[in-house]
């Protein structure tokens, strides 16, 4: 139990046109919490009270008072809730008893024809593995229990699609097509609105072997492409060597009982994604014992085989607050962007990565490992912006182990960035990947003899993310990035200082009413798409190239309109026998 009780505002509306019947619908408003309320039970009631907390916007002192009655049999009847407001009248409400759960979601799922065969959903005992708590209660558990058990009832819709992904070219899925795949095949994807409904796709392999589930969060149409809704959508990779040992019956070694395990786990953790949940370090809680965690980052810092030892398949106290009595807007699917969970003990205002450049991560002491960034101090207005990232081992004689997955997708590192306004924003990528750690050990600098052997570097491309473009007016920017290694290791790096200059003509002016767009945000975040949803951003890339090409501008554009030329690009489409099936797209 959390100890909260939490409600939803909603407009109800009602129409009446002669002939007709009524035409009823409601709007909803705003979210409440209770965080401490008082419990007084009784033989015919409980009544429920205590001070009210809006998420949103300004409001008087208000309590609330919630009375619910039962009969013979504790049949329970439905609620009286009383608002109370300094300044203002009382307000009665009469809610009707209607689920167990705190919400409700609908999922749907498609397989790709290539490993459409049992099992599809996942399905685990817990007490199969001998590596688990010893007072674990024993229960099966799937996807919908595994919800059920935080609160949230799931129905997975039976009408389960099948993708021919049998042409001959396709190999791998990509970011893009997995974003293509979802706006053409999801029966939900363009209802509009924020909806309680979230498609998965269990799919074959990622163009990145070592990713196991991924969830893509940017919608590409709803008006326009990226325009939401977001947080939809995930794929689970069955061909991931994770699955090798899944099999359709109860597990007889523990090599099949891991197997099954991890596909639970997988399901869990990035359909948790879409109800929001950042992962746990990212929280400042390393050490929790959630699906949002990572059993390789706990051992690190808890010793080998403890995850497993101690985890209660279950969401974290915090996470269970977030999903029963978060604010509905950052909860549901296609409401606040992916990140704003935060800390949701605080109003999501506060939590959306609002931090002062005074309250990152401060490093005392000799740091084991540089985390150094590096670019060009200036770039041009509109110019995506790219850093270097370099990691270097400062630990005399002693090699140093680092998870070299350092896009921001991965999780090992956040990306801070200060805006001209002074607005610290938390980078927050296109899509977050699940895979296991990519450990490359750096010799010491002294050993090296020259040959770069003690640091690892990789670009990271900042223009587009989740949240938008980061880099959109002129000015000074900074940047920092902390690093979130194997074991107990956490390093940030410098601060980088950045200049975005100024239009130095109205074409330039001009052209930012194009750029500046998410159909243009996501050919940079996906390093070029020959997706026909996006085909007008990278034709404004296209132009770019052409009228610019003697500035970098030009040149960065023309280089992801060659990464999506060259590359092919495969969408799901309907053929004439009414069959969904992986073919080439024309663009």
């Amino acid at each position: 139990m959390t100890g909260r009780v939490s409600g939803d505002f909603y407009q109800s509306n009602r129409l009446n046109l002669p002939g007709e019947a009524p035409r009823v619908w409601r709007v909803y408003r705003e979210s409440w919490v209770v965080d401490t309320p008082q419990v007084v039970w009784s033989d015919s009631r409980v009544v429920i009270s205590g001070t009210v907390r809006y998420w949103k916007g300004t409001f008087p002192a208000t309590t609330v008072k919630i009375e619910v009655a039962w009969g013979s049999g504790r049949a329970m009847g439905p609620a009286a809730v009383i608002f109370e407001a300094e300044g203002a009248d009382r307000r009665l409400f009469t809610c009707d008893r209607t689920s167990n759960s705190f919400r409700e979601l609908s999922l749907e799922v498609a397989v790709c024809e290539s490993v459409n065969t049992p099992p599809i959903l996942p399905q685990y005992h817990v007490a199969s593995h001998p590596n688990r708590p010893s007072d674990l209660t024993p229960r099966g558990m799937g996807f919908e229990a595994a919800y059920a058990e935080a609160g949230i009832q799931v129905t997975i819709r039976p009408d389960r699609r099948i993708v021919d992904d049998s042409a001959p070219e396709f190999v791998s899925w990509t970011s893009a097509e997995l974003h293509d795949a979802l706006e053409t095949y999801y029966s939900r994807a363009n209802a509009g609105g924020p909806q309680w409904d979230m498609w998965g796709i269990l799919a074959t392999r990622f163009e990145t072997p070592s990713v196991g589930g991924i969830m893509f969060d940017t919608s590409a149409e709803s008006g326009g492409a990226g325009q939401g809704p977001e947080r939809q959508g995930f794929a689970i990779f069955r061909s991931h060597l994770w699955f090798d040992n899944l099999k359709n019956a109860p597990p007889t070694n523990a090599a099949e009982a891991e197997a099954a395990r991890q596909f639970l786990y997988t399901w869990v953790h990035e359909a948790g994604h879409a109800f929001n949940f950042l992962h746990s370090w990212d929280k400042n809680r390393p050490d929790a014992l959630s699906w949002m965690n990572y059993d390789w980052r706990y051992d690190n810092r808890n010793g080998a085989g403890k995850f497993w030892s101690r985890f209660r398949f279950r969401f974290d106290d915090e996470e269970l607050i977030h999903l029963r009595h978060g604010d509905r807007s950052a909860v549901i699917m296609g409401g606040d962007p992916w990140g704003s969970e935060g800390n949701m003990l605080t109003s999501p205002a506060a939590a959306c990565h609002q931090f002062a450049p005074g309250a990152m991560v401060q490093a005392e002491g000799d740091m084991p490992l540089e985390v150094l960034l590096k670019s060009k101090a200036y770039f041009d207005f509109l110019e995506p912006v790219q850093i270097e990232l370099r990691l270097r081992n400062l630990l005399s004689g002693y090699p140093l182990a680092i998870d070299t997955n350092l896009d921001p997708d991965y999780g090992a590192i956040s990306v801070f960035i200060r805006r001209p306004d002074g607005r610290v924003v938390q980078f927050s990528p296109v899509t977050c990947k699940l895979a296991p750690p990519a450990i490359k050990k750096l010799k010491y600098g002294a050993e090296d003899d020259g040959k770069g052997f003690d640091r690892h570097s990789v670009l990271l491309s900042l223009a587009y993310g989740s949240s938008g473009f980061y880099f959109d007016h002129p000015g000074q920017y900074l940047v920092r990035v902390t690093y979130q290694g194997p074991g107990d290791l956490l390093c940030p790096s410098n601060i980088l200082h950045i200049r975005i200059g100024t239009p130095i003509d109205r074409d330039h002016d001009r052209l930012a009413q194009d750029f500046l767009r998410p159909e243009v945000g996501l050919n940079l975040a996906f390093d070029g798409s020959g997706s026909p949803r996006l085909k007008k951003g990278l034709d404004v890339l296209r132009e770019t190239a052409h009228r610019y090409e003697d500035e970098m501008l030009g040149a960065k554009a023309a280089s992801v309109v060659a990464n999506a030329a060259a590359r092919p690009f495969f969408q799901v489409v309907q053929n004439d026998a009414g069959t969904w099936a992986m073919g080439r797209a024309r663009t």
